[in-house]
């Protein structure tokens, strides 16, 4: 019998050290999960911050190729203003050295 007791607290001392052991890995694998979530959010949390950042950047050169292109329009406006204005005046040039050619 006390063989049998013997066995009972020797089985016992495993189970309660497997229960020891297997709290201690539950713990630690929470830890673990714990500290990935973290990671995950802080990756996420700078991931939104790059992407704003990236979209800020995206729409000022939006604004400064808007505004180049505004200006391009603008100038080439006021070349064809010109272009129609020394067309006239050559026209007008011609057509008196052509009347005074004929006179």
């Amino acid at each position: 019998m006390d063989v049998l007791w013997a066995e009972v607290a020797k089985n016992g001392i495993f189970a309660l050290a497997a229960a020891v052991v297997a709290y201690a890995f539950w713990k630690q694998m929470q830890r673990i999960s714990d500290e990935a979530k973290a990671r995950e959010e802080r990756i996420s949390a700078e991931a939104k911050v790059e992407r704003d950042r990236m979209h800020s950047e995206a729409l000022a050169r939006e604004d400064r190729l808007m505004n180049l292109a505004e200006g391009l329009t603008q100038r080439f406006e006021a070349l064809a203003g010109q272009y129609e204005s020394l067309a006239l005046d050559v026209h007008d040039i011609k057509s008196n050295l052509n009347g005074k050619d004929a006179a």
